[in-house]
């Protein structure tokens, strides 16, 4: 979606397949927005919710709540750089396969 100079995307990330109830799902807002110059601002707006219920969220804000932020700090350099340098960019932080979905509703 565009409202005027900002671009939003809406995306939701979760893992598929046997494992998949192992991991946190997230719901997110990435937004450009032009921050003057060749610059733009990046910024991810979103919820996870841990996995495994009760004993999860323990988990989470015992240990996890720090992974959860540094995978996101990860996926905004990723979506950053891919930005900055569209056809050179590739990711090696990234699972293999791992393709970046957007919503259905909002596309």
């Amino acid at each position: 979606m565009v409202r005027g100079d900002t671009a939003v995307l809406t995306v939701r990330w979760e893992a598929t397949g046997a494992g998949a109830g192992l991991f946190p799902v997230l719901d997110a807002d990435i937004t450009l927005t032009p921050a003057g110059g060749d610059a733009t601002l990046v910024r991810l707006d979103g919820s996870y919710r841990p996995p495994l219920g009760a004993a999860g969220a323990m988990l989470d804000r015992a240990v996890m709540n720090h992974v959860a932020s540094a995978t996101t700090r990860s996926l905004l350099r990723q979506v950053s750089e891919a930005l900055a340098s569209p056809h050179t960019s590739t990711s090696t932080d990234a699972a293999p396969g791992a393709v970046p979905q957007a919503d259905p509703g909002t596309a």
